[in-house]
């Protein structure tokens, strides 16, 4: 069976109790509010913008919202086919977060990933040709397990996950080292990466680390992608030590989970308003918690949309009683309304 190899630093064990602080905050801030369904459908978002980015999709946030809104982005379309398959798999990651992992979960998983990218016959398949990892120069830094090992290997990534000794890890521990060996395997022709950020996510979901799906530590790895691979390759380098890696990935969860808490503090102004918040509302709400009354001017300037545009947005907002105003005519500004 498989081993990892790893240790339990006092740096670690901090990081560990910090993200579980920020958990709890942000679970309890979480309960019975209306705008959980909007963080939910952007996290998704986020996730997908992130993962496929670090694999060179060009798309920009908006572009990857729009998608998952049903709409074209105006991209090329293997582009927007990448970031509808990781969209896909978000959803089947929700939607299998109690399941066992196995096998056939993460075969489907890859051919959700890769269907209508690669060829249907290397969809949900493993190798069956040598792969090799590159840098950005092209010139191979890793030469992942033969195909003929391959099916063996996963079977023992797989058993070490179900197994007791991983259950009684942390679960930020047992997504850190999931992660790096399956890349480490590198079991598929292409789609390695997102697979192990999707099943990343998946672990959380499935340990019940992330109950209300609403964060994505995609984003701490997209934010600095040479240094992910770093990472990723100092492990291998230290004879598959995960020590480092193990504590780079605390460090991402850490980070996103304080993100995340300062956004639904920002959206919790709207907890009793009874409306769904869009992005371009949280983003008004945000823009008037972090500096004040603003007038129409500042706020187009500050979100590059036109006055009329402003006010299809902040109407909802005034109705609920969430965004007051103050003055009149040119000397109008909006704030946010007593109380919030």
């Amino acid at each position: 069976m498989y081993r990892p190899i790893f240790r339990i630093t006092p740096h670690l064990l901090r990081l560990i109790v910090e993200a579980g602080a920020l958990r709890s905050c942000i679970e309890d801030a979480t309960v019975k509010v209306h705008w959980l369904p909007a963080l939910q459908v952007e996290s998704r978002a986020r996730a997908a913008h992130s993962s496929t980015s670090i694999e060179g999709n060009p798309l920009t946030l908006s572009q990857v919202e729009a998608i998952s809104r049903g709409k074209s982005a105006g991209a090329g379309k293997a582009d927007e086919k990448e970031v509808k398959n990781y969209l896909a798999a978000m959803r089947c990651v929700e939607r299998s977060s109690r399941r066992k992992l196995d096998e056939n979960m993460i075969l489907r998983l890859h051919s959700i990933l890769m269907k209508g990218l690669l060829p249907e016959e290397k969809c949900g398949r493993y190798k069956q040709k040598q792969n090799y990892v590159t840098d950005e120069k092209g010139i191979r830094v890793y030469t992942p397990p033969s195909p003929k090992d391959t099916p063996k290997l996963m079977k023992e990534l797989v058993g070490w996950f179900n197994s007791g000794e991983a259950a009684e890890l942390h679960s930020v521990i047992v997504c850190a080292v999931l992660h790096h060996r399956l890349v480490s395997i590198h079991p598929f022709s292409d789609g390695n990466g997102r697979l192990a950020r999707a099943l990343s996510i998946w672990v959380l979901y499935q340990k019940g680390y992330d109950t209300r799906h609403i964060f994505s530590i995609d984003e701490y790895f997209a934010d600095n992608r040479k240094f992910y691979y770093d990472k990723i390759e100092q492990a291998r380098e230290l004879d598959d030590d995960l020590t480092c890696w193990i504590e780079y990935v605390a460090q991402g969860i850490v980070d996103v989970l304080k993100k995340t808490k300062k956004r639904v503090e920002g959206l919790r102004v709207s907890s009793g308003a009874g409306i769904i918040l869009s992005p371009r509302q949280e983003e008004i709400i945000g823009l008037l918690r972090d500096n004040g009354p603003l007038n129409v001017s500042a706020i187009i300037r500050r979100m590059k949309v036109t006055r009329s545009r402003i006010n299809q947005i902040i109407q909802p907002l005034m109705r609920s009683g969430i965004i007051e105003t103050r003055g009149k005519g040119k000397a109008t500004f909006y704030r946010l309304a007593s109380g919030r």
